[in-house]
């Protein structure tokens, strides 16, 4: 797998309206309805140019497996807020582990202050909260957030 960060193009922003819109993604995400288009090309350039977002695109040789974010509140924050999506045709395959690893990796080479990954997790969203508890994760709330320190 290799990973990058999501470039202001048609072709990631395309990537990334497709996989947010995909049936499962909708349900497990905390905000359920279809995205629009044209407010999801809005929020992608915005984000992608938020110095507070780190946002990265994780491939298999040319195939899309799927998208990795973290969000911190300003660029002395030691805490960010991960967000994770994978695609339909590689949920199920046992990689999303090596994944969240690689995110992570990423994440600590780029953002170097950052000391704790938080997981917001739907309660339903069974498979993210086996995952991130695998992981390293702990639970701090009962309304299913999930933190890690990297240090």
């Amino acid at each position: 797998m290799t990973i990058r960060q999501a470039q202001n193009t048609k072709q990631d922003c395309d990537l990334v309206f497709s996989l947010s819109n995909d049936p499962l993604v909708r349900a497990c995400s905390f905000n359920t309805k279809p995205i629009e288009y044209v407010q999801h090309c809005k929020w992608f350039a915005k984000t992608v140019s938020d110095v507070n977002t780190f946002f990265l695109l994780i491939f298999d040789n040319k195939s899309f497996v799927g998208q990795i974010r973290f969000k911190r509140e300003s660029e002395q924050s030691t805490e960010c807020v991960i967000s994770l999506s994978i695609t339909k045709e590689y949920r199920g395959k046992h990689i999303a582990g090596n994944f969240l690893q690689l995110g992570i990796e990423e994440l600590k080479k780029n953002w170097y202050n950052i000391k704790t990954v938080v997981a917001e997790v739907k309660d339903e969203n069974s498979a993210s909260k086996a995952l991130f508890l695998r992981k390293g994760f702990e639970l701090i709330s009962k309304v299913n957030t999930y933190k890690m320190d990297i240090i």
